[in-house]
């Protein structure tokens, strides 16, 4: 493999493909490593408002959208914050039932009871 102290090509290879093999699985442990880290920030919601250090609390569409989420798990719906963030129409069905309770008065204003008229 060695000719008077010069890699052959294929010694050359070697020792490359190697590194390469030992980048990647570096990486690939890092990558596990940082998965596996719990996040560090998490939204926190109290009612329609994100919580902040700096300025308090928020109005934000998101904490909206996990207080109907809240208030249709109360009344027994079986719903998930996720599917009323992720479907528009899960939000308005919920809103037009139960947006007279008065902990969605600001998460659902627009598609309240007395903000649609059925059957038009």
């Amino acid at each position: 493999m060695v000719e008077r102290g010069i890699l052959t090509k294929e010694a050359t290879m070697r020792k490359h493909g190697l590194n390469s093999l030992m980048t990647m699985a570096s990486g690939a442990a890092l990558v596990l490593a940082i998965g596996m880290q719990p996040a560090a920030a998490r939204i926190e919601c109290q009612g329609n408002f994100m919580v902040t250090k700096k300025d308090g609390l928020i109005a934000t569409p998101y904490c909206e959208e996990e207080q109907i989420a809240k208030v249709a798990q109360s009344y027994g719906w079986k719903v998930t914050a996720k599917q009323v963030h992720n479907d528009p129409l899960v939000k308005v069905q919920i809103c037009q039932v139960l947006g007279g309770d008065v902990r969605l008065k600001g998460s659902c204003a627009g598609y309240g009871p007395g903000n649609y008229a059925p059957g038009r």
